[in-house]
């Protein structure tokens, strides 16, 4: 759990630090409609959310209701929630029907939004360093990212992006020390349904 923690936290802490071009501009009314995903790339389509939550998070008190309502309205959307459930499904062997598969994406989608948030809570005291971007295998991007003040040497994850059905470019996993979401998610669905069987992991996960 330790390491599914730090990867969200780095996630967090990347969208939550404070753009340099954008530390004396003015705060942003965040019910304002985002920019289209399909008109961007991923660079653009994190900027634009990041620029909010920055000014969230720098604000004198930290708000829980406005923090939730920006992650509801611009966090969720960065993740390609449908593909990353499939990923997972995976490692099981029975045939789901579109109901249960997509009673697991949300259940997925609140688990990973809700340690988010718990995460954002506290990612005030770290900091987060651009290290590059670069093509990988499918069209994908990852953008490589260092999280200091997490522990004593920092760390370094990457955000995995891609297009989605809807050519939106989303994050479709997130990768530390060779392990990621995608693969944390699979190992706990595995444990749950040889315990509980399908769907009993679905009650649980």
């Amino acid at each position: 759990m330790r390491r599914l923690n730090v990867i969200l936290l780095a996630l967090t802490l990347f969208i939550s630090q404070t753009l340099l071009a954008n530390e004396s501009g003015v705060i942003s009314d965040v019910n304002e409609p985002a920019v289209e995903a399909t008109e961007q790339g991923p660079v653009e389509v994190i900027q634009s959310t990041i620029i909010k939550l920055n000014q969230l998070t720098a604000a004198v008190n930290y708000s829980p209701q406005l923090a939730s309502a920006l992650v509801d309205q611009e966090i969720a959307p960065l993740f390609d929630f449908d593909y990353i459930s499939n990923e997972v499904l995976l490692v099981i062997v029975a045939n789901l029907g579109e109901k249960e598969k997509a009673y697991f994406s949300t259940k997925l989608k609140q688990n990973i939004i809700t340690t988010l948030m718990s995460r954002l809570a506290q990612s005030q005291s770290a900091s987060l360093r651009f290290i590059s971007a670069r093509p990988i295998m499918g069209g994908a991007i990852a953008v490589q990212l260092q999280v200091n003040g997490y522990s004593r040497f920092g760390l370094n994850i990457d955000l995995l992006f891609h297009q989605s059905k809807e050519r939106k470019w989303q994050i479709f996993d997130i990768v530390l020390n060779r392990d990621s979401l995608i693969n944390y998610y699979q190992r706990m669905v595995s444990i749950k349904t040889r315990r509980y069987g399908v769907y009993g992991m679905l009650g649980r996960i």
